[in-house]
């Protein structure tokens, strides 16, 4: 009984001292003064909104981590000493605890509370990156020239074997981190009470049902229900992204299950209080083990959508290549009694035309160039392969607090409701009724930051110390509000209160300073209407009274405050709508919150709550890809959204900042984290920022969109040149029984690919909308390049016009020539959809670089043909039948100009692989943007619906007419709204428009 008695006795000296204590200034009741739909029967808020304001600054370490160098054995050597400071509760069955032996059989049962984690060796992943098409024909390339002896072409071969190897390695190891930086969240200690005793213990040995005891400044270690002790704030942030306290207890709403008032998840940070809790769930099973979970599920290596169509093309045509090189083999050996050494070497020239060997190195090196250039723009790039998925992004999902918005509530001047005073008054008189040294106080904190905006820092100051203070009564949770006793030398005396706006009205005797405002009644009821339509769009309010001179107290203001937008934000989501991309705002914030973010910011205001994302159906998928976002959700719910709309073919981008947000960052593929994020969301992520502010993530779009055409145009242009190589080749084998020299094959491709390099930092126009890969338009533009090549070099061949001295040799290395200057103009055109030269359109010209690479390729080739005899590695060609090999091609590009342009008048864009368009640029707010306009989302998508109808003459012929040019059924119409408008579908959206 007397440990009962003291443990009474300390209970109320720490309820007496918690009551001095200056409380959170409108937390515990941050809303409205009245009952309303958003508010509890008390006038409080409902509980979503309560969350710590996120600061761009650096927390204190919690205070249940451990040391950073604390070791593992020295946690262990704590598991059993005596947690000072730490009560044991009321003597009851709820608060008894486990044994040590029914812990240790739980921990058994249920496993440690951690993440595991299953490391994969490092010689494993990096043999990993030696398995696949691409890995075996170079393997197989290098075999070959190692039993020819053909030793330099095998060195070049097996170098470019490893340094993709290598980059592959990278970025598989690359995966690992977002597991690490999760689990380190988890790297605790915690009181528990075993055995009937409080003692501390690693939080990795929690077990469900073990009581624990947590107090302001900890680390909540499990998903825990809260048992007995003060009422807690609780920052749950870093799961749900609010950015107010949550109120711990509270009431069980009717939407939710029993005990979810009582329930605190792993990962929060309790702010204010201390209780006993019980463990619920560990390890994975908490919520925050679920979104670990949900990063390794989603984390690792994965090939752009670009890169792996690619490959599926490049795969086809080496398949093809294999297949030729094994009849020609045959035939060699079998019908025409070649030796097997010299069959081979055949054989080699086949395989070696038919591998792209610097396709992947090229695609590298741009994306490298392009992450260079966004690293001076403030975003760096962790997964290169983003830059190419950025560009054919087509919905963006986006958290809102920290991403969207400031994480830092502020005042809004200009929508301050007042009487009888100005709206700075009313600024300013908030401010003096605020405690600048109550840093943790998020309301006084807005006010006075809003002071310092909205005034200066230097006149808000100065404007301040005009008023003498006598007396100040902080916040505490009876009376919610404060006073400030003044004096000012015109104005008088003033006695200033701010808080909850009842109690500012009319205070009631609650023990504190009371009053009843003039006109009180009279005012009632038109307060409430101001409140309530605050409310509805998502604003917490605070109500303003003023006295002058001992007389009554006027209510004089309702201040509404609000997470603000970033400066930049509106414009970035404009330029980012303009560029055919959906964003959509998904957030655990309140949904009212949240509807009127979206509105301030030029969104659509069909915000839906969490709710509706479940169960799963086809109605639902359909409602996720219209909707305009999702409020009040959880991590698993974000990363759901995310993968609804991949399944439904779309390239899904998402911002975030917070540990709720990794899951989805790491499923989606373009994940983006933004300044100030934390670890765990900056290693899921693929782009971080590194500067406020949303505008990286639109110079983003642009030069990934920049880097696809480079690929796109060097794509089409090496596997028409691969296609070229293998029918000439081919040709030449099976009708006129003639092959080429395979050091002529090994050139030519050499020469092609080292001269293209350039083609990374090549001249390229951003196109306006999506950059949707069309393997149908690349592949049908290729082989119509191939075959026009094939039939030039082969009419050259046959003609017999450059016969020289007659001999078989000499009309090969004319052909070697010919066919050597023709592929590598082919980029001129390739480049481009229309004239190789438009003098009317300097953005569309080569670089310097790239024209001096080309043109120095085809002058070494030249070079070594006409001295041939000397340098003895290209037979000797007369400089006259150079000069007309150099005229021979020149006119062929001019011919496949005329012809590119001949199908692009006719509307068959066969050539352009998919290319075309208007310019994407950097177009600012038209003037019905400017301000915050409810008619924002109607009047974009007039401007969606005008530029589709401006680009429908860049939708391939491919899905034109009831059939397609493959003979395919057009597929259905958009499930997007507009400015969903992608070129794939924009025909199709037309019609339905």
């Amino acid at each position: 009984m007397a440990k009962v008695g003291e443990d009474d006795a300390a209970a109320a000296a720490a309820a007496a001292s918690a009551k001095k204590l200056p409380l959170l200034a409108e937390e515990a009741d941050p809303e409205r003064t009245r009952n309303s739909p958003f508010t509890g029967g008390d006038g409080r808020p409902s509980e979503p909104e309560r969350i710590q304001i996120l600061v761009q600054q650096a927390p204190p370490p919690p205070a249940n981590l451990a040391p950073s160098s604390l070791t593992r054995s020295l946690l262990h050597s704590a598991v059993h000493s005596v947690a000072a400071g730490a009560p044991s509760g009321a003597e009851d069955a709820a608060l008894a605890g486990l044994s040590s032996a029914e812990a240790a059989q739980r921990l058994l049962q249920h496993g440690r509370n951690e993440i595991p984690e299953h490391v994969e060796p490092w010689y494993i992943m990096l043999g990993k990156q030696f398995v696949g098409m691409m890995p075996f024909m170079l393997i197989v390339a290098a075999l070959l020239s190692a039993i020819t002896e053909d030793w330099a072409d095998f060195v070049v071969i097996a170098l470019m074997l490893l340094v993709n190897a290598l980059i592959g390695f990278h970025e598989e190891f690359k995966a690992r981190q977002s597991l690490d930086a999760l689990k380190a969240q988890m790297t605790a200690t915690v009181p528990v009470k075993r055995d009937g005793e409080m003692v501390i213990i690693p939080v990795a040995e929690l077990v469900p049902g073990d009581v624990i005891f947590l107090r302001g400044g900890n680390i909540v270690p499990a998903d825990c229900e809260f048992l007995e002790g003060d009422e807690m704030l609780v920052d749950t942030a870093a799961l749900t992204g609010e950015p107010l306290p949550r109120k711990i207890p509270r009431p069980d709403r009717a939407e939710e299950p029993p005990g979810a008032g009582k329930l605190l998840l792993s990962g929060c940070i309790v702010k204010q209080g201390e209780a006993h809790c019980e463990v619920k769930e560990t390890g994975l099973n908490t919520e925050i083990g679920q979104a670990a979970g949900l990063v390794a599920e989603a984390s690792g290596h994965q090939p752009g959508m670009f890169e792996t169509k690619i490959m599926q093309v490049v795969h086809a045509v080496i398949l093809l290549a294999l297949v030729d090189a094994g009849v020609v083999l045959y035939i060699d050996v079998a019908h025409r009694g070649t030796k097997f050494s010299k069959a081979l070497l055949n054989v080699l020239a086949l395989v070696i035309g038919a591998v792209p060997i610097a396709l992947p190195l090229v695609m590298q090196v741009t994306m490298a160039i392009g992450a260079a250039s966004m690293a001076k723009r403030q975003a760096i790039v962790t997964h290169l392969t983003a830059l190419q998925e950025i560009a054919s992004m087509t919905v963006l999902c986006s958290d809102k607090t920290g991403t969207l918005t400031t994480a830092d509530m502020r005042v809004l001047p200009h929508r301050t409701w007042t009487s009888k005073i100005s709206r700075d008054d009313a600024l300013l008189y908030a401010c003096l009724a605020s405690n600048p040294a109550n840093k943790e106080d998020p309301i006084d904190k807005a006010v006075l930051g809003s002071g310092h905006e909205h005034f200066g820092e230097e006149e808000a100051e100065k404007m301040m110390a005009l008023y003498k203070k006598s007396k100040f009564v902080g916040f505490n949770p009876t009376v919610k509000r404060t006073v400030v006793y003044c004096e000012h030398a015109e104005k008088g005396k003033l006695k200033i209160s701010k808080g909850l706006m009842d109690k500012v009205l009319i205070t009631g005797d609650d023990g504190g300073d009371c009053w009843e405002c003039q006109d009180a009644e009279k005012l009632k009821d038109e307060l409430k209407e101001v409140d309530l339509r605050f409310s509805s769009q998502g604003y917490k309010t605070v109500g303003l009274a003023v006295g002058h001179n001992d007389g009554p107290m006027h209510f004089s203001a309702i201040i509404p405050m609000l997470d603000p937008p970033r400066g930049d934000t509106k414009l970035t989501i404009f330029r980012i709508r303009e560029a055919g991309i959906n964003v959509k705002m998904i957030t655990g914030d309140h949904l009212n919150i949240a509807v009127e973010t979206s509105r301030l910011i030029g969104l659509g205001t069909n915000v839906l709550p969490a709710t509706d994302l479940w169960p799963a159906s086809a109605t639902r998928d359909e409602t996720i890809a219209t909707s305009d976002g999702f409020a009040q959700v959880l991590p698993k719910d974000k990363r759901e959204v995310i993968l609804v709309l991949q399944n439904r073919g779309l390239v899904v981008g998402m911002t975030g900042d917070g540990v709720n947000d990794a899951p989805a960052l790491a499923q989606a593929q373009i994940g983006i984290a933004v300044d100030g994020a934390t670890e765990a969301a900056r290693s899921a992520a693929d782009i971080i920022l590194t500067s406020p502010g949303l505008s990286a993530i639109f110079d983003a779009v642009v030069e990934s969109r920049k880097i696809f055409a480079r690929l796109r145009s060097y794509v089409l242009y090496r596997i028409a040149a691969t296609i070229q190589i293998v029918l000439v080749l081919s040709i030449l084998i099976y009708a006129y029984n003639d092959t080429m020299p395979a050091i002529y094959v090994i050139l030519l491709a050499l020469v092609n690919d080292v001269t293209m390099l350039p083609v990374a930092s090549d001249n390229a126009s951003p196109s306006e909308l999506p950059e949707i890969p069309s393997m149908p338009s690349i592949l049908l533009a290729s082989f119509l390049y191939g075959f026009i090549g094939t039939a030039q070099t082969m009419g050259l061949y046959m003609s017999d016009l450059l016969q020289g001295d007659g001999s078989d040799e000499y009309r090969m290395a004319v052909t070697y020539v010919q066919m050597s200057i023709a592929v590598e103009l082919y980029i001129f055109s390739c480049r481009t959809p229309i004239y190789v030269l438009n003098i009317f359109r300097p953005d569309t010209w080569p670089s310097l670089l790239l024209v001096l690479c080309v043109m120095g390729g085809n002058i070494l080739v030249s070079l070594l043909a006409g001295f041939g005899d000397t340098l003895k590695v290209v037979h000797k060609v007369e400089w006259v039948d150079i000069a007309w090999i150099w005229a021979y091609d020149l006119a062929g590009l001019l011919v496949i100009d005329l012809l590119k342009r001949f199908l692009n008048v006719v509307g068959a864009d066969w050539m352009s692989a998919g290319a075309g368009g208007e310019v994407l640029g950097y177009p600012e707010l038209p003037d019905e943007f400017h301000g915050a306009s409810h008619r924002s989302t109607l009047l974009h998508s007039r401007v969606s619906a005008r530029s589709m109808l401006h680009h429908h003459s860049r939708v391939s012929t491919i899905s034109q007419g009831p059939h397609g040019a493959l003979g395919l059924p057009k597929p259905t119409g958009s499930t997007l709204p507009f400015p969903h408008n992608l070129r794939a579908q924009a025909l199709r959206n037309l019609h339905s428009f």
